[in-house]
């Protein structure tokens, strides 16, 4: 029994290792089997990933530049493109506005923008609608829609420089409407009243464009700073009005130009709330609108007219002829040309001065009697009245503006007398302000393209000025030249009893939550550059040419005025053109404003059109509210 036993424990323990060995075996296969199936799959996977590197790299660096379906240009081209594809809406400039906030630049309007969608997305009743808002036929909107490739604007039916405005009612159906493709806009118009943009705005061009006829590459469509000031506020104060960039409604769309719907259309803008910046002007729109039909009215091709407050020297208008459109830039052309600011023979008018000088000088006395019998007896001068004055006084000689009266005062004072006074009363040199802001930019001019006025060329040394042009400056002829700015400027400075100022055009700027950045102050010198007894006396001067002198057709005006009427010869070679002139203030009891005029290159012997317009702007003036 116990060697049976035995044997039988052998023969269990045999079987038992024969089997583990069998299942070791088995396992070890099944680990061999699964660790070759591992490694076919990481090869698998490494093959694919290098498949994918390789196509990869051949997009990025073959592919990309290979033509697209266009045949024109490359697919990485065809890919920006479509990136920056989409319009302007506000360029990002500053603003100009007048003292009430009326813009001269920068007008929002709610505009009609289409976007290209599939045709069978375009509404009958969407076409239906804008055919009759836009006075087109449902044909000509279907077309026009149907071959967009990227954004477009509406233009205005009259003038496709401009978009078409949509009213509050036509923008609020299309709010309610489900109609895709179609949306409204803000658009910033730069020149919203165009032709009527007074020229001291002044203008913007893109300077990459040399064609400068398309509306929207000059008023911004781009989001680089080529959009520059050329002329005017726009460009003396392009540090500020400059902005930070675009604002550009953007629609994505797929690589066959098909919408991809929900991105939809996207504004991109700058993110900061204070800009851009806006410059708050001392004028006012109404004043000069009214100004701009007198001229029309009295068929003024040439010319200019300036209103100074009387108080402030503050521009209130200012208005040059002919008139230019910002957006046709010819600088060539005289349109372009500020004539208030611009300066012309000044003919009698710059008697006022001279009867200023010779009697701060002590030259000459108001009640001081002189004789004038038509000639003057050299130089070839004479009395616009042949048979002369006879004996008259100072007083009464400014009223019948007397040329042997002034040719004289001009020859008792010097060269150099006559240079220091219209120094110093603003009748040489410039008179415009010119402010610093505080932050950087120190020369920025409120009359960019002002000419200085003169009495002398400049190269000639006054101790060398001969009696016969001392004369003929006494009667605002040969050298002389004048802006109407500084006609009116020194009118203001009689009203202010002998004080000397710099006009201003810019009041204040402002960021564009409002907020003002920086103010400039009315500039006014302390110390009289006139005896107070010599003001007054020009102003009763200038109400004797108006009572009782030349200048009586002015007392039907509305108010009682003052002032003083030129006639120079025209500088053009080979013609009898004058310079018509008149500078003076009102109302005489409580002076407002003061205000010269000038018609260029008028046919001599013909009316006075300088006084026909004076009264006309007096009366328009005489018709305005209280200012607030």
């Amino acid at each position: 029994m116990g060697s049976n036993g035995t044997d039988k424990k052998k023969r269990t323990s045999f079987v038992e290792k024969e089997v583990d060995e069998v299942l070791s075996r088995q396992r070890s296969k099944r680990q061999k089997l699964m660790y070759n199936r591992l490694v076919l799959l990481a090869f698998a996977i490494t093959v694919m990933i290098g498949i994918y590197i390789v196509r990869l790299g051949w997009l990025q660096l073959l592919f990309v530049h290979s033509k697209a379906d266009d045949g024109v240009h490359t697919v990485l081209q065809r890919t920006v493109i479509q990136r920056a594809r989409g319009v302007v809406l506000d360029d990002g400039r500053g603003s100009i506005v007048d003292r009430a906030g009326r813009p001269y630049t920068g007008q929002i309007v709610k505009a009609l923008v289409l976007f290209p969608v599939n045709k069978n997305a375009i509404r009958t009743d969407a076409v239906r609608s804008m055919a009759l808002w836009l006075h087109e036929s449902e044909q000509e909107v279907r077309r026009r829609w149907e071959e967009l490739t990227e954004p477009y604007i509406w233009p205005n039916e009259k003038d496709n420089k401009l978009p078409f405005e949509l009213s509050t009612e036509q923008a609020g159906q299309i709010g309610i409407s489900d109609w895709e493709g179609i949306r409204v806009l803000p658009y910033t118009v730069r020149y919203p009243l165009r032709q009527h943009t007074p020229q001291w705005v002044g203008a913007i061009a893109d300077m990459t464009d040399t064609s400068n006829n398309e509306h929207f590459k000059k008023s911004g469509n781009n989001a680089d700073s080529s959009i520059v000031g050329v002329s005017g506020l726009e460009r003396s104060f392009e540090p500020l009005l400059k902005g930070l960039g675009a604002t550009t409604v953007v629609h994505y769309t797929d690589a066959s130009q098909l919408p991809l719907h929900g991105l939809d259309v996207r504004l991109r803008h700058p993110d900061n709330p204070y800009y851009p910046l806006r410059l708050i002007t001392t004028t006012d729109q109404t004043i000069e609108a009214a100004i701009e039909q007198v001229l029309d009215r009295y068929h003024i091709e040439k010319g200019s007219v300036v209103v100074l407050d009387a108080a402030t020297r503050d521009v209130v208008a200012m208005v040059s002829r002919p008139a230019a459109d910002p957006y046709h830039i010819e600088p060539e052309k005289a349109a372009w040309n500020n004539r208030a600011t611009k300066a012309l023979p000044p003919g009698s008018v710059y008697k006022l001065f001279i009867a200023a000088a010779a009697m701060e000088a002590g030259l000459a006395q108001l009640n001081e009697r002189f004789n004038c019998d038509g000639h003057y007896g050299k130089y070839g001068l004479a009395c616009w009245l042949p048979e002369g004055h006879g004996t008259l006084t100072l007083r009464e000689a400014l009223a019948e503006s007397c040329n042997e009266v002034f040719a004289e005062l001009g020859e008792r004072l010097t060269g150099q007398q006559l240079l220091n006074y219209a120094k110093t009363m603003g009748l040489s040199g410039f008179v415009g302000m010119v402010s610093d802001d505080g932050m950087g930019h120190r020369s920025l001019r409120h009359f960019e393209g002002e000419e200085e006025s003169r009495i002398f060329p400049g190269n000639v040394q006054p101790g060398n000025v001969s009696g016969g042009e001392r004369a003929q400056s006494g009667i605002g002829q040969r050298n002389v030249r004048l802006t109407p700015l500084a006609a009116a400027n020194f009118v203001v400075t009689l009203l202010q009893n002998g004080n000397f100022g710099s006009p201003r055009l810019i009041q204040e700027v402002q960021y564009a939550t409002g907020m003002p950045i920086v103010r400039f102050p009315v500039q006014v010198k302390k110390e009289r550059v006139m005896k107070l007894e010599t003001a007054r006396n020009v102003m009763k001067m200038m109400v004797d040419v108006v009572q009782y002198g030349t200048g009586q057709s002015l007392k039907q005006a509305s108010w009682n005025v003052a002032g003083k009427s030129g006639t120079a010869q025209a500088e053009a070679f080979g013609t009898a053109n004058v310079h018509t002139w008149f500078v003076g203030y009102g109302p005489v009891e409580k002076p407002k404003y003061a205000v010269s005029v000038v018609s260029e290159d008028d046919q001599s012997g013909t009316s006075h059109k300088a006084t026909e317009v004076f009264r006309a702007v007096m009366d328009v003036l005489a018709a305005q509210p209280p200012h607030k």
